[in-house]
């Protein structure tokens, strides 16, 4: 078994296996590749990374994931990213992802799906508020509206 360092290019997996571990830079997260390679992470950037994708720990396996470390303002990131293929040879220079565009909406469509998700915020967030005895606000439902909006039209 190969251990994969993100720092010599990304990797994909069909992960097999998650452990927690402790690493000599605190708590790590290792993946375990069907190809018998694996990558170790930081415990937090995997939690934030699962949790981006809608994944946890036990959901992750036999999902094929893209890891990759991402530069931006000075700082070194880990990506992580659902895949369609197979496990990629390790320290394969990645390619630009293909993204398509949505297909366009109306206003009229965009504002009925605006309408719903303020709706949905009030009859949750805003019940949920009122039965706990918290004061709730025209800023905090438009909030969850906006938070239910986004996710809904991506």
């Amino acid at each position: 078994m190969a251990i994969h360092k993100l720092a010599t290019g990304p990797i994909t997996l069909t992960v097999t296996a998650v452990e927690q571990s402790e690493g000599n830079f605190g708590p790590q997260v290792r993946f375990d590749g069907a190809s018998g390679d694996c990558v170790f992470i930081s415990e937090m950037s995997a939690a934030r990374q699962l949790a981006r994708l809608n994944l946890t720990m036990e959901s992750v396996v036999g999902k094929t994931i893209h890891f990759e470390q991402i530069k931006k303002d000075g700082k070194t990131f880990v990506n992580m990213s659902l895949s369609s293929g197979g496990a990629t040879p390790a320290a394969t220079p990645s390619a630009a992802p293909a993204y398509t565009a949505a297909p366009k909406q109306t206003i009229a469509e965009l504002a009925g799906i605006y309408s719903e998700c303020v709706s949905f915020a009030m009859a949750t967030l805003g019940a949920k508020c009122e039965e706990a005895g918290i004061p709730i606000d025209a800023a905090a439902i438009q909030s969850a509206a906006a938070t239910l909006f986004i996710k809904g039209t991506r």
